[in-house]
């Protein structure tokens, strides 16, 4: 498990899924760090499934942003994970983000956006 201030990754073994819990905002390697360990979490255990949770959620850096997209992105779409799930609420002000990166995702993964993870994955 990984736990900072900014985000807790653990690995469900029920539902063969990284879960990635964003607490607050940060950005560089305390936004990226937990990220590179979910990517070993998908080496050691192999998931099928990556959870987004956005609950407390943030808007990314842009650094970040291109970070995920030309680092993590390439690493997890030839990983295991087919499927993945963002977390948010309904109200959220992150809606138009994760929208965004939900339809980018959908070239090469089952994406959806729920509310809570009961029921899905």
């Amino acid at each position: 498990m990984f736990e900072s201030a900014f985000c807790k990754v653990t690995y469900d073994a029920d539902k063969n899924a990284v879960l990635c819990q964003w607490k607050r905002f940060c950005k560089g390697d305390e936004y990226r760090d937990p990220l590179r360990y979910g990517l070993e979490l998908i080496q050691q255990y192999h998931p099928t499934l990556w959870v987004t949770d956005t609950t407390h959620g943030f808007e990314s850096e842009a650094d970040d942003t291109r970070w995920l997209v030309e680092e993590f992105l390439p690493q997890t779409v030839g990983s295991s994970i087919e499927n993945i799930i963002f977390i948010m609420r309904d109200e959220s002000p992150l809606r138009d983000e994760i929208e965004g990166q939900a339809k980018a995702l959908r070239e090469y993964f089952d994406v959806k956006i729920a509310e809570s993870l009961e029921g899905k994955g």
